[in-house]
């Protein structure tokens, strides 16, 4: 009887085990599978090979519930295609291709639909993973619906094609490369440049703006598609997509930041500039403001920008003297050493060195710089850049005036940590450190109007904003891996390149530590210019920032 019982007990649980795996969404309890499959699910069932997508394939689901980004008016997206997105799962923006043939025309940005894919096919036609076999009977439409889009670099697209292929896309603050000549349009196939790559853009010959003007700087919306041979193009679907964003051309631009000397700072900071074109300070001054956002900067509330004064900023003018295109340039202060005071290597008599006095008696006086802020500025003897790790940085200005509104001509960061605010876009006006168009920052950037279903600029004009969070850490390398303990003068090299004719970078600015030694002593060299300027014999001129034209 026992035996009996047991055998009836394995059975049943046998039987139990079978039903649950056969149509397994379909038996537990209350387990409807939901009607709607995302983009982000369905791209990955392609394996290099065509597939009949089913209920089983897509977890139960039959539908596509995505947003209409394709627009075939202007006669620039691949003809027939249909394409749409979605963000269903993890609010993450994906895309797909569907072939309609010729009424992929009716439907146009913002459409939302509804579309029955079971017992299409997906495959990849002419390079693109396209959905095959859907006919208009199987789509309905549900109003409009939200457009959204993914900012991206090319490293990024070109990294992940298939992450972003049929996604409505941006790659901001780019120019064509090389530069255009007068007379140039945008038709064919051109090589637009955001600072970190080189991507295929292309415009067909006779769609409605190929034959527009190409823009010095703009932001490119579009849709990246995959070609037969690997390759990624981006299209963009009109010329409003095609969006003028100025420009970032920069007289002076920032290569490299000694912001933690070996010893005491005060002094001994320094930071290395170079000019892209001839300039002289009498007629065309410049000055250049620290900020310092340790806990116990004042005041707490950065009321006016690179203004402020206090303890958070600090201003020095530029007022005599030259820069040479293409030559360095340097900012510093009384010690003009190469890595500290207690250093063996000064700077050479003929380096183009514009110094400042700094006050370094711990518990003496502060130091003001030159005024003309919102407030006196108070320094203490530690020098301008901050060394605990809290956000410091530093800006260029043309002109000695600085206000809260005022743009620099470059700028960068150092961490972004901190007890006091950086960026508070509740306040009016928004309370942050202004940045420029340069490699690192952007000042505006687009989102898609929710009512024409169009590009429109959208500015971020402070360090913290959306798109405007790069900053280099504090300086450390193997030797010293702990920033607050560093204190090994560990220059940080910015090195990249910077095209005077585009007025733009072409690579974007990177750091590189480079540890600089006081003196020659334990197998080591003292560090000399030769370490931080190129076409001096040095180990790392394939760091340091060059022009082009």
């Amino acid at each position: 009887m026992k035996y009996i019982f047991n055998l009836f007990l394995v059975l049943s649980v046998g039987i139990t085990i079978n039903s649950c795996t056969k149509n397994t969404y379909e038996n537990y309890p209350g387990g409807v599978p939901y009607e709607v499959v995302s983009v982000l699910d369905v791209r990955p069932l392609y394996k290099g090979q065509d597939i009949t997508i089913t209920k089983e394939s897509v977890y139960g689901a039959t539908n596509l519930a995505a947003v209409v980004v394709s627009d075939h008016t202007a006669g620039n997206i691949p003809e027939g295609l249909l394409i749409v997105q979605d963000s269903r799962r993890l609010n993450t923006i994906r895309g797909i291709s569907i072939d309609m043939g010729a009424a992929a025309a009716n439907y146009h940005p913002g459409d939302s639909l509804m579309i029955d894919i079971i017992g299409s096919t997906l495959t990849r036609k002419n390079g693109i993973l396209t959905i095959t076999g859907i006919p208009v009977s199987k789509i309905i439409p549900k109003g409009k619906g939200f457009v959204g889009i993914n900012s991206i670099t090319v490293p990024q697209l070109l990294a992940n094609p298939d992450i972003y292929e049929s996604s409505l896309c941006i790659i901001n603050k780019s120019s064509l490369n090389p530069a255009p000549k007068p007379g140039d349009v945008i038709s064919g196939a051109k090589n637009i440049n955001d600072g970190f790559g080189d991507l295929t853009l292309y415009t067909d010959p006779n769609a409605a703006h190929a034959n527009n003007t190409p823009l010095m700087l703009a932001a490119y919306v579009g849709i990246p598609f995959k070609k037969t041979d690997g390759s990624v193009e981006l299209r963009t679907r009109e010329g409003d997509d095609i969006v003028d964003m100025g420009t970032s051309a920069q007289d002076l631009i920032i290569t490299g930041i000694q912001s933690d000397p070996k010893g005491g700072d005060g002094g001994n900071e320094y930071v290395q500039i170079m000019a892209t074109r001839d300039i002289d300070f009498s007629v065309t001054p410049y000055s250049i403001v620290f900020c310092n956002n340790a806990g116990a900067s004042t005041p707490t509330t950065l009321d006016a920008g690179w203004a402020t004064g206090g303890k958070r900023t600090i201003k020095w003018d530029i007022t005599s003297g030259t820069a040479l295109k293409g030559k360095f340039f340097y900012f510093g202060f009384q010690n003009r050493k190469i890595n500290g005071n207690a250093g063996t290597v000064s700077f050479p008599e003929e380096t183009n060195w514009y110094g400042k006095t700094y006050l370094n008696v711990k518990g003496g006086p502060t130091n003001p710089g030159d005024g003309g802020l919102v407030r006196t500025s108070v320094f203490t003897e530690s020098g301008p850049f901050a060394n605990s790790g809290n956000a410091c940085g530093v800006a260029l200005f043309k002109g000695t005036s600085v206000t809260e509104a005022s743009v620099p001509e470059d700028v960068l960061f150092i961490a972004s940590g901190g007890n006091t605010g950086l960026y508070d876009p509740s306040k009016n006006p928004i309370q942050g450190y202004r940045i420029c168009n340069n490699d690192w920052y952007s000042m505006y950037s687009i989102a898609i109007d929710p009512d024409t279903y169009k590009p429109v600029i959208v500015p971020y004009l402070h360090y913290r904003s959306a798109g405007n969070t790069t900053n280099m850490p504090y300086p450390v390398n193997a030797a010293h891996p702990d920033p607050s303990k560093a204190d090994a003068g560990l220059f940080s090299m910015m090195g990249g390149v910077y095209n005077i004719t585009l007025g733009r970078w072409t690579t974007a600015r990177k750091q590189v530590v480079i540890e600089l030694f006081q003196k020659t002593e334990d197998g080591h060299v003292a560090a000399t210019i030769a370490d931080i300027e190129n076409d001096r014999g040095g180990p790392n001129d394939s760091l340091i920032t060059r022009i082009v034209e």
